[in-house]
């Protein structure tokens, strides 16, 4: 409870902070309603304009980026039947036919309201599990670091991609990216190839820009000839009519639940989510024929699930340093900009900053409210901007914030060479999320295992006298296991 008081007391006695959360909202909802860019994207372009700002301010303002990004992603997928972000793709399903239907304003109040509860219910869920979460971790040890850590790789690596094989080669390219340096147990150089300037690592913000700004750029470059529908807006309703209301709370209930308990497993993040709830929100309706023609249920499902995934993945970041999607793992690049390591230990070293964090997420999914729906005419003219406008003030503000992070070029030419890296990994079909996971819990891994083992003398065996450590070592087997036992079963009972 000292520690919510504290991030209240840091927040708002500061103006700035304000000001810096309404913006942020503003900008999110912006990278959210347009499609192409994303959250992860906004959060990525604005980590390096966070340098000079105090740690609360630049946290406060990367989390508002981050729930006006998520949850702009409906405002398309209502209106166009395009999802503004990849997570707001069971949206289209019911809020676009009920535009065709002639409710655009209506699936618009309903999706931001529901969206909004969905953030609530995880903020306080950040706020009530997460003090303990973090109480608990002060008494782990290197094994049950390792552990967690790798089940984190795990998880990604089974659930984000298509192809077990591309999972497991995008981690590896991760991990590769995570281990240049010098080695901070040996002091050994390694992967540098004669470059003095990656002695210190690859940098995070130039490696996250260039793999999702860049490659965002040259994907979407791709199709600025094809032509996209323009649409008119005119008017929205503050509040979702009760009659279109009345048969969704137990759809935003699910969402809700499911959003925040996924959220809380590193790497899974709100596309399983989203499904997840949408299918068991049909399941469970009365009326699971009307889902896929305008079902306001649907629209309540897929929202609160969306939002509520957004606190959940904030859950083990905080608490143990591990990011749970891919946005907040660019999250963690605001944290290390200021020197600061997400963990247990912010709890005992910087409760204000963690105070902070749950804090701004509550009052950015309350601002994001007000202002979806208050902005929403405007939005809706951004949809229409034009990509070829649009893409070199984005390559102008990556270059311009790559370049001023560490006044040296050769960061600007990494995030170009990872820029075309990542455009190659799409062309491959390579899921980004296990190549980012890869790279932040890879150094990890490798530290903490190199640590116990240190520490036992080389021995594994001690880690069986680790209870935490084995149960997390054994979800990490299952989550790969799981899946491969499936596709063979398939495969033989297709063979049979």
């Amino acid at each position: 409870m000292s520690t919510i008081l504290l991030g209240f007391q840091y927040v708002f006695s500061d103006p700035m902070c304000i000001f810096l959360m309404l913006l942020g909202v503003f900008v999110g909802i912006i990278f959210g309603s347009i499609p192409g860019l994303t959250a992860t994207l906004g959060v990525t372009l604005f980590i390096p304009f966070t340098y000079t700002m105090s740690p609360v301010q630049g946290l406060t303002m990367l989390i508002a980026v981050y729930v006006g990004g998520i949850s702009g992603g409906l405002i398309t997928a209502t209106l166009i039947n395009i999802p503004g972000t990849p997570s707001s793709i069971y949206t289209c399903f019911d809020g676009y036919p009920m535009t065709k239907k002639g409710k655009p304003a209506e699936a618009l109040a309903i999706g931001v309201f529901c969206s909004l509860i969905g953030g609530c219910v995880s903020a306080f869920a950040l706020m009530a599990i997460a003090p303990q979460l973090a109480k608990v971790s002060l008494s782990f040890g290197s094994w049950e670091y390792f552990a967690v850590a790798l089940m984190g790789l795990s998880v990604v690596v089974a659930m984000c991609s298509k192809s077990m094989i591309k999972g497991l080669i995008g981690a590896l390219f991760g991990l590769a990216i995570g281990g240049v340096g010098i080695d901070s147990i040996s002091g050994v150089s390694r992967l540098t190839f004669g470059f003095w300037q990656l002695q210190g690592g690859i940098s995070s913000t130039a490696l996250m820009m260039g793999l999702f700004a860049i490659t965002e750029v040259f994907n979407q470059s791709l199709e600025l000839d094809k032509p996209r529908p323009k649409i008119e807006f005119k008017k929205t309703t503050l509040i979702p009519p009760l009659r279109e209301m009345k048969t969704c709370w137990k759809a935003i209930g699910i969402g809700c639940v499911i959003g925040t308990g996924i959220g809380i497993l590193p790497g899974i993040g709100q596309n399983a989510s989203t499904l997840i709830s949408y299918n068991l929100a049909r399941t469970v309706s009365k009326t699971p024929e009307e889902f896929g023609h305008g079902c306001p249920e649907g629209i309540c499902a897929s929202e609160s699930s969306n939002n509520a995934t957004n606190g959940g993945a904030l859950i083990p970041l905080v608490c143990l340093g591990i990011p749970g999607d891919l946005t907040t793992s660019a999250l963690i690049g605001g944290l290390m900009i200021h020197g600061l390591q997400p963990g247990p230990l912010l709890y005992n070293e910087h409760p204000e900053l963690v105070g902070g964090i749950m804090v701004a997420y509550f009052m950015a999914n309350v601002i994001m409210y007000v202002m979806e729906l208050g902005l929403m005419k405007a939005f809706v003219r951004m949809v229409n901007v034009k990509l070829s406008f649009l893409f070199p003030a984005i390559v102008s503000c990556c270059v311009l914030g790559v370049y001023t992070l560490n006044n040296r070029m050769f960061d600007v030419w990494v995030m170009i060479v990872f820029g075309f890296l990542g455009y190659l990994l799409i062309c491959l079909g390579i899921d980004m999320a296990p190549v980012i996971l890869g790279f932040i819990l890879g150094p990890l891994i490798e530290k903490y295992m190199r640590m116990a083992l240190i520490a036992s003398n080389g021995s594994w065996g001690e880690m069986a006298t680790r209870p935490v450590a084995v149960f997390f070592v054994i979800v990490a087997a299952l989550f790969v296991i799981v899946p491969l036992l499936r596709k063979f079963m398939a495969f033989a009972k297709k063979q049979n």
